[in-house]
């Protein structure tokens, strides 16, 4: 007999194995279905009820939350249909997302405050994935990054202990 040689003993305890490791994915994977099941018709409720809240409403019904929970969905959706990564200046939060309707002055507090900058800060992020720029050359702007922002809760806004606009 050669070093080459499996004998049938071996044989079987290399498939009970390969069988085993199979069956364990299999199982794995049924859990994600159902988890992934659970999912599509949690999203597809929400997407439901927003759709009639967001249905033909005139802006200036709209919180301030509502507007950052906005800005924040329609950079994602631009970060995830660009690569990962997108930005937002203020004619883009403007007239992409509002279609002309706040002011210069009220879009830069929107991109501050989606990015969970407080009034007195300029640049930076406390939200994952959305971080506030002033480059020396360009424009001041909500810069996105896809990956990042899908790790947290970000299309949920989360209140101010002091109750004034969005975490």
């Amino acid at each position: 007999m050669s070093e080459d040689d499996i004998s049938a003993r071996d044989a079987l305890a290399v498939a009970q194995r390969a069988l085993a490791r199979v069956n364990d994915f299999e199982e794995r994977i049924d859990q994600l279905e159902a988890s992934r099941g659970e999912l599509q018709e949690d999203l597809t409720a929400v997407k439901l009820r927003l759709s009639e809240i967001d249905e033909d409403r005139p802006y200036e019904s709209l919180s301030i939350n509502e507007k950052v929970g906005m800005v924040r969905e329609h950079a994602f959706r631009k970060a995830t249909d660009r690569n990962g990564r997108a930005k937002l200046d203020y004619d883009d939060v403007m007239y992409e997302v509002f279609d002309g309707k706040p002011g210069s002055k009220h879009c830069y507090k929107l991109i501050r405050l989606a990015a969970g900058l407080d009034a007195d800060e300029k640049t930076g992020g406390t939200i994952p994935g959305f971080t506030a720029r002033d480059p020396s050359s360009g424009n001041y702007h909500l810069a996105v990054d896809a990956v990042e922002a899908k790790r947290g809760e970000v299309f949920f806004p989360r209140t101010k202990p002091d109750g004034e606009g969005v975490a």
